[in-house]
């Protein structure tokens, strides 16, 4: 569809090379007692990141098992430590009701900060670690900016029995894109909480009206909710992405997938995880008005996969 538009975004995996990767990923991480892990992340964003085009020149992602394995210590330490520290202080003798109640409280503040301080540092690390003809991705936020977001909207989520998720969701995605730079370009987000509201509402009421025949609908909504409402700025324009996928396309991707992981008991999952990304990113398009062939280098550098490690560990996936 977008082979001869300049300024479209195109993906060019392929299955079977991803079915290697995922093979030998899962061996070593096997044979090696999970210890392999890192790198299989590593290799696998690696292959997705490069298969990813722009303007002629592909995405390059610059993270290394090493570094991941490091994060992945990190990590485990940090969880286990608060785990066994919590334990060791509540099974003590000499501890009161009162205070065991403290403890308790404040094993759930230390399990609670990890959470968006595994978001915050994660997409601070991939944003980093990625490279567009030669000119690296940076992140200028703050986690004590982040985290007085996080806790407000949390708090207002909560009060509102789960009402404000959406508020919540875009609250973050704002901060977190507003705060990314591809070298001297910026990137921001205008996206609404109402809006998400209604999508996510709509999503869920027709879906199960439908037996589930408008969740492709439901997904292609919340994709190009994300990408229409993302911004890109140099020294002249502000102009926002633009989204084609419609949801006939996503039907008949979803659909394909579906029988696809039916028929081969789950081992087409490489070949269909290609097919679901090529839809997506082949129906992007950046905006025309930006000067993409005189970035300038940003300055900004990071290199710690904790939070990364700690996403994974918490189950949380970044899916905007």
């Amino acid at each position: 569809m977008n082979d001869n538009v300049k300024n479209w975004l195109s993906f060019h995996g392929k299955g079977g090379p991803y079915f290697g990767i995922v093979v030998i990923n899962f061996v070593l991480t096997v044979i090696t007692f999970g210890l392999y892990y890192p790198w299989a992340k590593a290799r696998t964003r690696e292959y997705l990141w490069n298969e990813t085009e722009f303007r002629e020149s592909r995405f390059i992602f610059h993270g290394t098992g090493k570094e991941m394995f490091k994060g992945f210590v990190v990590a485990y330490a940090l969880l286990i430590g608060t785990y066994t520290f919590y334990f060791w202080m509540i099974t003590s003798t000499d501890l009161t009701f009162i205070a065991s109640v403290g403890f308790g409280v404040l094993f759930l503040i230390m399990l609670f900060w990890f959470i968006p301080f595994a978001i915050f540092s994660s997409w601070r690390y991939r944003v980093s670690r990625t490279s567009w003809r030669g000119i690296y991705f940076s992140f200028s936020g703050r986690f004590s900016e982040y985290y007085k977001i996080y806790l407000k909207f949390f708090f207002i989520s909560f009060v509102t029995f789960g009402l404000g998720i959406s508020w919540f969701r875009v609250a973050l995605q704002k901060y977190l894109i507003s705060h990314t730079h591809i070298g001297s370009l910026d990137l921001g987000f205008k996206g609404k909480g109402e809006d998400l509201f209604m999508i996510n509402f709509l999503g869920l009421i027709l879906s199960y009206i439908t037996i589930g025949l408008y969740i492709p609908v439901f997904t292609k909504n919340r994709f190009n909710f994300t990408v229409d409402n993302t911004l890109i700025s140099d020294d002249i324009s502000t102009l926002p992405l633009k989204s084609h996928l419609t949801g006939g396309k996503m039907f008949g991707i979803m659909i394909g997938n579906f029988f696809l992981l039916l028929f081969t008991l789950g081992l087409a999952f490489p070949f269909t995880y290609m097919r679901y990304m090529k839809a997506l990113f082949d129906y992007v398009e950046l905006p025309e008005g930006i000067n993409y062939d005189n970035i300038e280098q940003d300055e900004n550098y990071y290199n710690k996969a904790t939070g990364d490690e700690l996403l994974d560990i918490m189950d949380i996936d970044l899916d905007f």
